[in-house]
């Protein structure tokens, strides 16, 4: 178990801060909800001369969210981008995705779906960058995001990863998870 400090903010005429030390029981997770960019990619979007729009995945993620797959665990991927790579990429990787979901819609989108597959709120990790990610943070058992995340994201972070978004943090994670289950990947 990794020991992490969750930090909640308390307002009492201003925000205060407060650590409370936490353990992360990553063998409880049964839904890894991610979002897409920022996370599964760098953050950048790469554009050709014609408005074509790329973006940049990284294989070692694949490879962990198929680990997780074959364990039972459910990906999913809960994106405010409207642009087709989500879907394409997330079909390619065997996982449901929502796309053009706006941030105060993403919590609900989680929500339903946790209540539709009878999965509990403990028993979800929930990965973002960005500030439209900070219901899901603030909602799910566990918090986690990517070392180039927002700042305001980290207050909410159970864990945050060493790697940046688009560079295997989503295979940190899942490495983390398959080692609480007593797995090496």
């Amino acid at each position: 178990m990794i020991k992490v400090s969750r930090l909640r903010i308390f307002k009492t005429g201003g925000s205060v801060r407060k650590k409370v030390e936490t353990k992360i029981n990553w063998a409880q997770i049964k839904l890894l909800a991610l979002d897409f960019d920022g996370t599964l990619t760098d953050g950048f979007v790469y554009t050709d001369q014609e408005g074509r729009e790329f973006v940049r995945c990284s294989r070692r993620d694949s490879l962990g969210i198929n680990a997780l797959k074959r364990l039972g665990i459910i990906v999913v991927v809960i994106s405010t981008e409207t642009n087709s790579v989500v879907d394409v990429r997330c079909k390619k990787l065997g996982i449901e995705s929502f796309s053009g979901i706006s941030g105060e819609r993403k919590l609900f989108v989680l929500a339903r779906y946790m209540e539709k597959n009878r999965i509990g709120q403990i028993q979800v990790a929930y990965m973002g960058d960005d500030i439209n990610d900070i219901g899901c943070l603030e909602f799910a058992g566990i918090a986690i995001t990517v070392a180039d995340g927002h700042e305001l994201c980290k207050d909410y972070a159970d864990y945050i990863t060493k790697k940046t978004g688009g560079n295997h943090a989503v295979r940190e994670v899942c490495d983390l998870i398959l080692k609480d289950r007593g797995i090496s990947n």
